[in-house]
């Protein structure tokens, strides 16, 4: 049986196509995990910042026997100043009962605002 050859055009294009999809996937590959280092690095910084707030809170809660209704309760006594999130918004501040949630609403990690459970004094995005 004779074999059949693709004309030389044919299997350039092929190539060419190839090579495209394959540069596609790169700089896909590349954006995902810029985005997922940047949230990581993000999420760092949020911990980080986030840390003298929930120190602050722990003072209050032990000191008064409750949390503060808001964090502006703990300037200056418990902290010379609020920290801001990672992108310069202020932490999202929410007391239940003796427990509390520290958010950087836009800082995502793992596609979730980063935050801080006191129940589980753990941050998880």
């Amino acid at each position: 049986m004779p074999q059949t050859q693709l004309p030389k055009s044919a299997s350039g294009s092929a190539r060419i196509i190839s090579m495209a999809v394959l540069a596609v996937v790169l700089v896909c590959a590349y954006v995902a995990l810029d985005f997922y280092t940047g949230g990581q690095q993000n999420a760092s910084m949020a911990a980080g910042l986030g840390g003298a707030i929930i120190g602050a809170l722990s003072r209050h809660k032990r000191e008064t026997g409750n949390l503060p209704d808001t964090l502006d309760k703990l300037v200056p006594k418990y902290l010379a100043g609020l920290a801001t999130c990672p992108n310069g918004q202020p932490y999202a501040y929410k007391p239940a009962g003796a427990e509390y949630t520290l958010t950087c609403q836009e800082v995502l990690f793992k596609s979730k605002p980063y935050q801080y459970d006191s129940k589980s004094q753990a941050w998880a995005g």
